[in-house]
């Protein structure tokens, strides 16, 4: 496919290395120099042109025309939108923009078809609804749900106190029979383990599997956690802006505190049933007087990744029982294990996962990203005629680093073994190490048109 991407930022330099690696024709364009030299130093096969890319002069130019999709991710929301739409008028079929701005992203709801979006990316307001799900689960580890919620998966950092896993081989672990331990991450590496492997403190252990069979699991090595009722957000930002908006909508008290004197008032007008207060949240004693020691939960979202993570430690140390931190450099992913911080949550891995999703389209019905997205947690139909339909999973030809999790036929869920024949029309979960989803599309007959499905934003 060709794809031509403007914006050379983090998510853009992300999209694109990602994209290059699953072998489609990319074509990058940026302003800065500076971004597009990172293309030849990250020695990426990839075209990249200097311009603005909402000009007409580049969009008409010949190495964007006849591309098959348009992503456009810079720091502007105009020049996204412009962008998009000038793309729809040179007959490229698709075009997909990052909106950030809480205005502009609730009229595109609305309006994105006739200005020419066929996909609205914001990171900000995705992250947001993130955190919400991770402070508001009961479940008392962080978990995903596949298949319209029938499958979950759960990860949990084991300690010593966990005798179900701490020193066991793996064909040791007494797990339901509905479920699987799917990986296992060890010092900010992840690996899918075989029956030998001993589970260690310290590793972060992965379980896929029925949804009740999950939750069952998992409530019997921790409790239930308690209804959420009041949280601390420090850093005033989009994200806490609809994080807040969110939190309050479910009934839950929320501080927001924010250095940025204007922004404060931006953001006591906008949410009238939050309390916003003006102050440096690094500052322990403003911490302590706004009842950290009682708090439900403490969220880190400022610009800066060593003081959310820090700070997020530093709550959790003072009393606050769930504590989620914003972290953006994947050479500090494997410290969120280490440090004891409930959470971390990227905005960009977000993004990037919605944008993949939507690239490759039609038959892949989820993705999520893993660890700073050392590994891809997918879902998908096999469709008829497939490579992989009919044959016995030992026997199906899955490439190394690959394990399916679940397949879901008619209204059962099975997790498959060895013997276990893969039909025509199931629906798989698939848990995959490093981006080799190009590996295997040949398998899922994944390479016919990314466009199938109906886009969302």
């Amino acid at each position: 496919m060709k794809i031509t991407v403007i914006g050379l930022g983090k998510v853009g330099m992300e999209i694109t290395r990602r994209l290059c690696e699953e072998g489609h024709d990319i074509l990058a364009i940026d302003k800065d120099e500076s971004k597009l030299a990172k293309i030849y130093e990250n020695n990426l096969d990839v075209i990249a042109m200097k311009g603005n890319g909402s000009s007409a002069r580049i969009l008409k130019s010949p190495e964007v025309a006849g591309s098959d999709l348009l992503v456009a991710v810079t720091n502007s929301d105009e020049i996204n939108m412009i962008a998009c739409m000038m793309a729809k008028k040179m007959d490229i079929a698709r075009t997909v923009a990052r909106i950030r701005d809480p205005d502009h992203a609730r009229d595109l709801i609305v309006s994105k078809e006739d200005m020419g979006l066929d996909l609205v990316v914001n990171p900000e307001y995705a992250a947001a609804m993130e955190i919400s799900r991770l402070l508001t689960v009961a479940l008392p580890v962080h978990t995903e749900l596949f298949a319209d919620g029938k499958v979950l998966m759960a990860d949990i950092t084991v300690d010593e106190t966990m005798t179900a896993f701490v020193n066991k081989k793996l064909k040791n672990v007494e797990l339901p029979k509905a479920c699987l331990i799917a990986a296992i991450s060890r010092r900010g590496e992840m690996v899918i383990p075989g029956g030998k492997d001993i589970i260690l403190p310290g590793d972060t252990i992965y379980v896929l599997g029925h949804a009740d069979s999950v939750n069952k699991f998992f409530l019997k090595i921790k409790k239930k956690r308690q209804k959420m009722q009041d949280v601390i957000i420090l850093g005033g930002g989009r994200i806490s802006y609809y994080l807040a908006e969110k939190l309050n909508s479910l009934g839950i008290r929320v501080k927001i505190i924010e250095q940025n004197p204007d922004r404060c008032r931006d953001l006591a007008e906008r949410l009238p049933e939050t309390l916003v207060l003006q102050g440096d949240g690094s500052d322990i004693d403003i911490l302590k007087r706004e009842g950290i020691k009682d708090t439900d939960g403490f969220v880190a979202i400022t610009g800066i990744d060593e003081e959310n993570l820090l700070l997020a430690l530093l709550a959790k140390q003072m009393g606050a029982k769930r504590v989620v931190a914003k972290v953006s450099r994947p050479s500090y992913a494997p410290l969120v294990e280490r440090l004891g911080v409930d959470a971390a949550i990227s905005p960009r891995l977000i993004m990037v996962s919605e944008i993949l999703r939507f690239i490759r389209g039609g038959r892949l019905l989820s993705l999520f990203l893993l660890l700073n997205g050392q590994a891809e947690v997918f879902e998908l139909i096999v469709q008829p005629g497939t490579k992989i339909a009919g044959k016995a999973l030992k026997n199906s030809g899955m490439p190394k680093g690959v394990i399916i999790g679940a397949i879901l036929r008619g209204e059962d869920t099975i997790i498959p073994e060895g013997n276990d024949v893969i039909l025509e029309n199931d629906r798989l979960v698939v848990f995959a190490l490093g981006h080799i989803m190009h590996n295997i599309e040949s398998l899922f007959n994944l390479g016919g048109s990314p466009f199938e499905r109906k886009t969302y934003y």
